[in-house]
C-alpha cells in the first residue's frame, strides 16, 4: 500500500520513479559496460556471470570476461562482453 502511495506521489509531482521507489535502473553502453543503479549486493562474482541484488528483484549479467570496474554504495559498472541479462526474483 505505502508502495502505491509513492508510486502515485511520484507519478503526480513527476519526480523519477528510480529515485522516490529505490527501483533499480540499468544503462548500457552497447555490448561492453552497464551502468547499475540502486543495487543492494553482489551475489555471484565470475567472469562470467554477475548478479546482483536489488530491492525488488535480481538481476544476472552472462557474458564473456566480465568484470566489475567500480562500485560503491549505489552504483556499479560492469565490463566486458556482456551477452545477456535477466530479472529473477
Amino acid at each position: 500500500m505505502f508502495d502505491q502511495v509513492k508510486a502515485a506521489a511520484a507519478e503526480n509531482l513527476k519526480l523519477p520513479r528510480d529515485v522516490v521507489l529505490g527501483e533499480v535502473l540499468v544503462s548500457f553502453v552497447g555490448r561492453t559496460c552497464a551502468i547499475v543503479e540502486n543495487y543492494r549486493g553482489i551475489l555471484i562474482y565470475d567472469d562470467q556471470t554477475v548478479k546482483l541484488q536489488a530491492k525488488n528483484c535480481k538481476l544476472q549479467f552472462h557474458g564473456k570476461r566480465l568484470h566489475i570496474d567500480y562500485y560503491n554504495h549505489d552504483e556499479m559498472k560492469i565490463s566486458g562482453q556482456i551477452q545477456s541479462m535477466e530479472f529473477g526474483d
